[in-house]
């Protein structure tokens, strides 16, 4: 079970800097003083987003087992955990593609549904939820995406090592595909890349992709793995021209607000 987590976390989101960024910026352009109130930690690894009074989304491999009466921290308070709904279509990769060629567990990473829903006992009343993004439209557009997982720089990749420091940070990246579960986005290199182009790193599962609409922000998706090729004793995560996999919200707004409602 431990490794199944090592490496699986190690590929989805595939210091007291998270985050991995370019390597010719300030490390400090990419730090925030306050990560947003509705993004939330998870009991052990990956964020949450609160969408509404007594709803958290998050990527379903940050469910290690029933939370049900685990607390979570929104803002100052905690609250309590009353059930967990995990998306019927996701796929949890068995051990036996954790080791050798990456395509067999590349081809249950793009097939599966990785999203679950969050109901706490208690609602959340002094911290405003954030609005899910139901249009088809995110291609091209720049999306600000939160964590605070592992820090690097495109040129070395992530350092797992700094992932346990949990400074939050943020970077922005274009949508470069919006199609069926998943937005994709690829870590270019600075000649071709955003004043702060940036890719999750391992611990920043589940972390809010954001687009701001006059000012106002909305969700388009959560940070959940990276493709890559090859050995998977020789993956590095965080590379440029690393393409980045996040959960496409809009593909599931009718599961959550179904959920949601009853």
């Amino acid at each position: 079970m431990k490794l199944f987590i090592f490496i699986a976390l190690a590929f989805y989101c595939i210091g007291s800097y998270a985050v991995v960024m370019r390597h010719d910026v300030p490390i400090d352009s990419y730090r925030v003083e306050k990560i947003p109130e509705y993004i939330v930690d998870m009991p052990q690894e990956g964020h949450g987003v609160l969408i509404a009074e007594k709803w958290v989304v998050t990527v379903a491999h940050t469910i290690f087992h029933d939370y049900a009466g685990s607390k979570l921290n929104v803002g100052s308070k905690q609250y309590e955990i009353e059930k967990v709904y995990i998306h019927p279509e996701y796929v949890k990769p068995s051990n036996n593609i954790l080791s050798g060629d990456l395509a067999p567990l590349m081809q249950v990473l793009e097939s599966s549904s990785d999203i679950a829903l969050i109901k706490l006992s208690t609602p959340v009343l002094d911290i405003k939820p954030i609005s899910i993004y139901s249009k088809s439209d995110e291609k091209g557009k720049v999306i600000t995406v939160f964590g605070k997982g592992a820090m690097g720089n495109g040129l070395s990749g992530e350092n797992l090592d700094t992932k346990y420091l949990y400074q939050p940070n943020k970077f922005q990246n274009v949508v470069e595909s919006a199609n069926g579960k998943w937005l994709t986005f690829k870590f270019d290199s600075p000649h071709n890349a955003l004043p702060l182009e940036g890719m999750h790193g391992s611990g920043d599962s589940g972390g809010a992709s954001i687009i701001y609409q006059s000012g106002e922000p909305s969700l388009v998706g959560l940070s959940s793995w990276q493709f890559a090729t090859g050995d998977i004793s020789a993956f590095k995560g965080g590379l440029y021209g690393t393409t980045a996999y996040q959960t496409r919200i809009s593909s599931y707004y009718n599961w959550i607000t179904d959920v949601v409602g009853r």
